[in-house]
């Protein structure tokens, strides 16, 4: 009894140690990344990746600036898209599973849908506050190249609370159903403060938690830019 005891938990064992070292074998993204992912007709985008195993890139559309193919397991590219892209970094290791992971680039155009800029207060990172009949939170809007300039801006729609707006040293009130061009010209990206007052009845703990503003964008190069 004993002795298949023994052989039992020998075989487990085994097991055991053969799931580990699959696993280690196992394909790894350890960096992807496209910055910025949110950009104008022409404007770089710079990839960068860090992977173990076996790296493949496929992009859509192809793009002449990456090939695709395979790819050294670390390195690094600059693209410049007409339209939206997804780069797909596909990576293979003996034994193990493989994995894929996707960058998704978007290329601004004149009248496409707004951007929806989102400030949640129960986020840390968005520096919520509320007092004296007010709450804020900020936008901290990251992902766009700084070709992409405000056009309008207008609160989210079915929003009918009254916001005050903070960007770029600027500040202007936003009404429901009303755009405002406050802040044409300036980057969308930096950081937006969204400032909207408690109604009545509310508090600081019943108060929607999200703060939400459209912007719509446009794309200006300066006047010394060749590109």
């Amino acid at each position: 009894m004993n002795r298949r005891s023994n052989m039992a938990g020998a075989i487990v064992i085994q097991c055991i140690a053969m799931a580990v070292v699959l696993t280690a074998c196992n394909a790894q993204v350890k960096e992807f990344s496209a910055v910025p992912r949110h950009i104008c007709m022409g404007e770089k985008v710079e990839l960068q990746w860090d992977v173990v195993g076996s790296a493949s890139v496929i992009v859509t559309p192809p793009n002449a600036d990456l090939p695709n193919g395979t790819l050294p397991s670390s390195g690094h590219a600059t693209i410049s898209p007409s339209t939206k892209t997804l780069v797909a970094l596909h990576v293979t290791h003996m034994l193990g599973q493989p994995t894929t992971s996707i960058q998704e680039i978007e290329v601004r155009a004149p009248s496409e849908k707004p951007e929806v800029l989102v400030a949640s207060m129960g986020d840390v990172k968005a520096r919520p506050g509320c007092g004296g009949g007010k709450v804020w939170a900020t936008v901290h809007a990251e992902r766009f190249a700084g070709d992409v300039k405000v056009a309008t801006i207008a609160a989210h729609q079915g929003d009918v609370r009254i916001y005050e707006v903070d960007h770029a040293g600027l500040h202007s009130t936003v009404a429901p159903g009303i755009m405002t061009t406050a802040f044409a010209g300036t980057a969308i990206s930096g950081d937006w403060v969204l400032t909207v007052p408690l109604s009545n009845g509310q508090t600081c703990a019943t108060i929607p938690h999200n703060l939400v503003v459209d912007v719509t964008t446009q794309c200006l190069r300066s006047a010394n830019d060749s590109r």
